[in-house]
C-alpha cells in the first residue's frame, strides 16, 4: 500500500483521536460539548476519549477547556532529531537569521507536504503565523519549490495528484504546467523565489540542501516583507547568502557520514 493510500479497514477509534487532537488545536482549546458537536460523538464517549488522553499527558485542562499537552513535544522532538544531518542545519539557520535579520527556516518534505523543521527570527523579522512543525503544500510554502525542483518529474506529478495545487493566496501557482515552468527557472537560476504565494505581503528566497548521494534533505529559506524582499538587488544578496550556506551544509553533511 502506498504512503498516501487509504487503509482498507480504517481503525475508527484512531481516526477519532486524530480528529479530536486536530479540533482542539484548531480551536486553541475546546470543551467536551464543542468537541462532541464537532465530531458528531455522544458527550459520554467524547468525555472518555478526553480523559484517557489527559491521563497519559496528551491533554491538559485549562480554564475549563481541554488543551494539547506538552507530551506531544517529546514525540515531535524525537522525530526532528532522529536524522543526524538535521542537527547540522540548526546553527546554519541561526547564522542566516543573524546575517539577514529576517525570518529564516529549514523546511523538509514529507508525504508530499512541506514541514518547518527549524525557524529563527532575525532582529527585523516580521511576525507571521509560521511556526516549527507547521505543514503546508510544497508548491506554495517558502522552501517548497526548491524541494520540488530537486525531485524526479514522476514524483512531482505524484505530489500534484495526491495533494492538488490549492491556492494559499491570489499569487499561488495552481496550474501544473506553470509549476513545471517555474521549476525549470529554479533549476537554471539555482534558487527559488516565492512572491507572496504562501502569505500575502511576504516574499521568500530558498535553496535546496542535498546530501552526497543527491538525497534532498530539505531547503533553507529566508522570508521577509515584499518591500524588502521585492528589491532585486537585496533578493540577490539573500540568494548568495543562502547558496553559500547550502554549499557549506552539503559539505558538512557529506563528510559527517564518512
Amino acid at each position: 500500500m502506498g504512503a498516501n493510500e487509504t487503509p482498507n479497514v480504517p481503525v475508527k477509534s484512531v481516526e477519532r483521536t486524530i480528529r479530536l487532537v486536530e479540533a482542539i488545536q484548531r480551536r486553541n482549546g475546546a470543551s467536551v460539548t464543542e468537541l462532541s458537536n464537532d465530531l458528531g460523538v455522544a458527550k459520554s464517549t467524547m468525555h472518555n476519549h478526553l480523559r484517557t488522553l489527559e491521563r497519559h499527558g496528551y491533554l491538559v485542562r485549562e480554564d475549563g477547556a481541554f488543551q494539547l499537552g506538552l507530551r506531544f513535544l517529546d514525540h515531535g522532538g524525537f522525530a526532528r532529531e532522529r536524522k543526524p544531518a538535521y542537527g547540522i542545519v540548526r546553527s546554519q539557520v541561526r547564522s542566516l537569521a543573524d546575517e539577514t535579520g529576517e525570518l529564516c527556516q529549514f523546511v523538509v518534505g514529507q508525504r508530499g507536504q512541506g514541514v518547518v523543521l527549524f525557524q529563527v527570527r532575525g532582529e527585523r523579522a516580521v511576525e507571521t503565523r509560521s511556526r516549527v512543525g507547521m505543514h503546508a503544500p510544497l508548491h506554495s510554502m517558502p522552501g517548497g519549490k526548491s524541494i520540488l525542483a530537486h525531485l524526479p518529474v514522476k514524483r512531482v506529478n505524484e505530489v500534484i495528484e495526491d495533494h492538488g495545487l490549492p491556492a494559499a493566496t491570489d499569487e499561488t501557482i495552481t496550474d501544473p504546467d506553470e509549476l513545471f515552468a517555474e521549476i525549470d527557472r529554479i533549476v537554471e537560476r539555482g534558487y527559488a523565489i516565492n512572491r507572496a504565494e504562501h502569505i500575502g505581503g511576504l516574499n521568500a528566497v530558498s535553496v535546496a540542501i542535498t546530501s552526497g548521494n543527491d538525497e534532498v534533505l530539505g531547503a533553507l529559506a529566508t522570508v521577509g516583507p515584499t518591500h524588502r524582499m521585492g528589491d532585486e538587488r537585496y533578493e540577490r544578496e539573500v540568494a548568495d547568502s543562502l547558496l553559500e550556506a547550502a554549499n557549506e551544509l552539503e559539505l558538512n553533511v557529506t563528510y559527517s557520514r564518512l
